[in-house]
């Protein structure tokens, strides 16, 4: 239970600080996040209402840029599978039974199907079919072993940078540098300054 607890905290905490990283170096992703969150406002009948399922799901930008962060960011170095019976990899014979590893980054970095891998570009995911999506995007991992916070933490984030666009405009002042080993960490960390927005 310990071990479950500190997994999805760990994670959000990261993946929080990773947007933030992505998002103070991409400005036109802050406007256009914004540009939907203010519309989302502005259609409803009081503006100070909380965010309901309905405006949720429609934030397809949004969802642009949550799996683009996640894809990027592969928060979970590698997946470990059994396998199930016997397999070929270029020539090697990997027996059932054995425990396998998936390294996110190989598929989830691939410049075979994410030109400029490395680069922060959440307009990518409009011309992603689903077929490529299931087979080379799983921060969560996939099948029967998917996390079961997946669409939580999704949401979660979702709902953080409604609030964040809608309230407040923040910029970088320093820190920000990545590193993994294998676990994402941040040196110094990133600092950010926050200006309520009128």
């Amino acid at each position: 239970m310990f071990g479950i607890l500190f997994a999805s905290f760990e994670s959000m905490s990261t993946t929080l600080t990773l947007t933030f990283k992505f998002l103070s170096e991409n400005p036109r992703v802050v406007e256009e996040l914004r540009v939907e969150h203010e519309a989302i406002v502005k259609k409803r009948e009081n503006p100070n209402s909380r965010l309901t399922w309905e405006e949720y799901r429609s934030m397809t930008f949004t969802q642009m840029v949550v799996n683009e962060t996640l894809r990027i960011s592969n928060i979970p170095p590698g997946l470990f599978r059994k396998a199930l019976k016997d397999f070929q990899v270029k020539g090697f014979t990997v027996p059932a039974g054995w425990t396998v590893m998936l390294v996110t980054p190989a598929t989830q970095l691939n410049p075979e199907t994410f030109k400029d891998p490395v680069t922060f570009n959440p307009w990518r995911w409009q011309d992603l079919d689903q077929v490529t999506i299931s087979k080379n995007f799983m921060p969560f991992g996939g099948g029967t072993r998917q996390c079961a916070g997946a669409e939580y933490s999704k949401l979660v984030l979702s709902t953080f940078l409604h609030i964040l666009v809608t309230n407040y405009s923040f910029t970088k002042v320093k820190g920000g540098d990545v590193s993994r080993t294998p676990i994402i960490s941040f040196g110094d960390g990133i600092h950010i300054k926050f200006t309520a927005r009128a």
